[in-house]
């Protein structure tokens, strides 16, 4: 007599089971907030039930339907009105350049190329404004990108001196009896020469009161680190000119720097995608391209990448 009732125990012992079961895998369906921190712990099993679910689908749809109008287009890509700006480079005003320099003035910079730059077209500033002779910058070996590109690796040095002949004087190197004057020499003690306390963004008074004197005592006064030493308010307008005559005429990159840049450009606007890459010259440009054919747009997005 005992069988049935073990046997009916079983079968409602398994079904007993069978819907803890489906409790236990409805569960977070319906309270979804109680399984949130185990999804955290461990995805492989919760991240499902916890993932975002897709909303307004409608509008999605519409906007990857979504043809831009032609105008909407012409006028994205024209360019803008003329809104009063004029080059800054342009001054009245001769250069004119002094009979006799105070001194040599060298400068460390350091920093990314974005941050070298600027701290040449500081570098003649203060030239200037300290009537010195300029040597050409030393670029410091970035500590991130581990680049150890010289000036004249990266710039055209010729055409730099040349177009601010007539504003700085601008030397290569350091004549003979100023030669101990390099980037080891003051890396190894507290040198007179050297100043190492200039305040960012500086004024031009700073710089006539504080290195001045030291140029005219030893003949040459080393700036390190000298990255937004110069400040940009309050300064001559001549000064300001020169900065700007410094970024967009002086400094100019090397011709196979230039190149790499125009055929990277050019590569962006071939719609086809034939530019092809024979023996050792890994790029090359098309030359029978006709202008329509290499009219497309293009953006360029800069993602600063740090270390």
């Amino acid at each position: 007599m005992r069988q049935p009732y073990n046997y009916n125990h079983q079968v409602h012992q398994s079904q007993r089971s069978a819907f803890a079961a489906l409790f236990l895998v409805l569960l977070p369906i319906f309270f979804p907030n109680l399984f949130a921190p185990l999804g955290r712990a461990s995805p492989s099993l919760f991240s499902e039930w916890n993932a975002p679910k897709p909303r307004h689908l409608s509008l999605l749809e519409v906007a990857l339907h979504w043809k831009t109008p032609i105008k909407q287009m012409f006028d994205l890509w024209s360019p803008l009105p003329n809104q009063g700006w004029k080059p800054c480079i342009d001054s009245a005003d001769t250069p004119s350049l002094p009979e006799r320099s105070q001194g040599y003035i060298q400068v460390f910079l350091d920093g990314g190329l974005n941050q070298q730059r600027m701290g040449i077209c500081d570098a003649v500033a203060v030239a200037k404004i300290l009537n010195a002779t300029l040597v050409i910058p030393h670029l410091e070996v970035n500590p991130v990108w581990q680049d150890s590109s010289s000036f004249t690796d990266i710039f055209d040095v010729d055409h730099f001196i040349n177009v601010l002949r007539d504003e700085v004087s601008i030397v290569k190197e350091l004549p003979r009896e100023y030669s101990w004057s390099s980037r080891e020499y003051y890396a190894t003690g507290i040198r007179a020469t050297r100043i190492k306390t200039a305040p960012v963004h500086a004024s031009a008074d700073w710089y006539l009161e504080n290195v001045l004197p030291v140029m005219q005592s030893y003949g040459i006064a080393a700036i390190s680190p000298f990255s937004h030493r110069l400040a940009f308010d309050k300064l001559p307008v001549e000064i300001q000119h020169l900065r700007c005559k410094v970024n967009f005429e002086a400094l100019a990159f090397v011709p196979r720097i230039r190149l790499i840049g125009e055929t990277l450009v050019n590569r962006l606007r071939d719609p086809s995608g034939k530019l092809q890459a024979s023996g050792t010259a890994v790029l090359r440009e098309r030359t029978d391209d006709t202008e329509k054919e290499r009219a497309g747009k293009f953006v360029v997005l800069h993602l600063r990448f740090d270390k």
